[in-house]
């Protein structure tokens, strides 16, 4: 679980932003957080702001911390990523934090980083306790080398294997320390748990969806039967039409690409496991597993007006029932297991109803587990006190350029009062402010 997020010059973000999910002190919808080892932390938080205003920047914040931990800052493209309105900060560090619960034990772990000369410069992990925080490790710089501080109880064995592992690192500035713990074999080495614990939950718990993640969801089709089932229930619940999602398995020797799809393929199947692609107007999926290459044709089932069943291809419905296709095993995931998922414009292309019923479907399917949906939307119909608490709404507001961040909780609102109303009259920020139209000269932009 996600429990804290901090950043700091990265993109509109020029001064340190705190992002949390730590409840406030009301018991008021318990359902809403899960309470463990006296912290209640909440599964929701939905964030709201202007066009512009820096709600997608949190996103790729957390999307591209991650992306340094997982691949390593040299395999990013770092530039421009500072706050780019102050010419100090070019040189400045750009500071993440994450607080998490991991493997039933709380961390925090962050790293600092010089964009603009795409180096690392510190980085860090702690256990948190209930009463003090325990060091695992420490990361900085010295004599122009890289330093590791291990503040583990280690025996001889375990600690000649640090000191290796600390040799081996020392002229690495595009790779974390973390990182490169989890590229060894350390199944064998329990003193190394702690790392595999944090490096796990960013690349196996925490996903990142952003409006352009066209069709994520089809990669599980047709490898997994419950999957496909859970489609078809999910698509029936929001009565899409279709009644059925089929997949049939192509012989890749005998299946004819041509050669400029071939070559685009072979380049994007190194980054991905799953790539969809399309030839005719047929949608295929390529995966690519341990031993071989696969490909599928895929198509979405729909019955006539007679009762016959008739497929469509996934360009033949519509930008809102593809939308779903992200989500369905997303909102399946979370109610299995402990995911966080952070969605970027969760209402894109979706009516009102039915973004508001998938927050709803979440916060029912998922009580009683760990997982977290974290969203940005425009949309005010979950401004809702009878949906969400007060301090699982955030909004963003960009003053002076830069962006800052703050919940509804801060403004201690009655439960019983009308919050979308108040928020669309500017009450709590965050919204588009325009200058008056009436200066627009419009004859001057006609033409002849």
């Amino acid at each position: 679980m996600l429990l804290r997020f901090n950043a700091e010059n990265f993109l509109s973000f020029k001064e340190k932003i705190n992002f949390s999910l730590i409840s406030n002190k009301e018991r008021r919808k318990s359902s809403h957080y899960i309470k463990n080892k006296g912290i209640n932390i909440l599964k929701t938080s939905i964030i709201y702001g202007a066009n512009a205003s820096g709600k997608s920047n949190l996103v790729k914040a957390i999307y591209f911390s991650q992306k340094v931990i997982t691949k390593g800052l040299d395999k990013l493209d770092a530039t421009n990523q500072h706050y780019r309105l102050d010419e100090n900060y070019i040189d400045k560090p750009t500071i993440f934090n994450y607080e998490i619960k991991a493997n039933n034990k709380f961390y925090s772990y962050g790293f600092a980083l010089q964009l603009n000369k795409g180096k690392i410069l510190e980085e860090w992990l702690y256990e948190i306790g209930t009463n003090k925080e325990k060091k695992i490790f420490e990361r900085f710089i010295e004599n122009n080398e890289h330093k590791i501080e291990i503040g583990l109880k280690l025996n001889k064995s375990a600690e000649i294997r640090f000191d290796v592992y600390n040799k081996d690192f020392k002229s690495s500035d595009t790779i974390l320390f973390l990182s490169e713990i989890n590229r060894k074999s350390i199944d064998d080495f329990p003193e190394a748990i702690d790392f595999k614990n944090v490096y796990e939950w960013f690349d196996n718990k925490l996903t990142v969806l952003f409006p352009n993640s066209k069709y994520a969801g089809l990669n599980f089709i047709g490898d997994d039967n419950t999957m496909s089932t859970v489609f078809n229930e999910f698509l029936n619940v929001f009565q899409t039409g279709i009644s059925n999602i089929i997949s049939e398995e192509i012989n890749i020797e005998q299946f004819d690409i041509p050669k400029r799809i071939k070559e685009d393929l072979v380049e994007k199947i190194k980054k991905q496991k799953t790539i969809l692609f399309e030839i005719n107007g047929i949608t295929y999926s390529l995966r690519k597993t341990k031993k071989e290459y696969k490909i599928k044709k895929i198509g979405l089932e729909h019955i006539t007006d007679k009762g016959d069943k008739i497929v469509f291809d996934f360009d033949n419905e519509s930008d809102g029932t593809q939308r779903l296709f992200d989500f369905i095993p997303a909102l399946h995931g979370m109610t299995k297991s402990d995911y966080v998922f952070v969605i970027d414009e969760l209402d894109r292309s979706l009516h009102s109803k039915l973004t508001y019923g998938i927050i709803e479907l979440f916060l029912e399917l998922s009580k009683g587990n760990e997982s977290q949906l974290i969203a940005t939307t425009h949309e005010s119909l979950l401004l809702d006190l009878n949906l969400l608490r007060r301090d699982e709404i955030w909004f963003v507001e960009k003053n002076k350029n830069k962006s800052t961040l703050f919940s509804l909780d801060e403004f201690k609102v009655r439960n019983d009062k009308i919050v979308r109303k108040d928020y669309l009259l500017g009450r709590y920020g965050a919204i588009p402010i325009f200058k008056s139209f009436k200066n627009i000269k419009l004859e001057e932009w006609q033409v002849d």
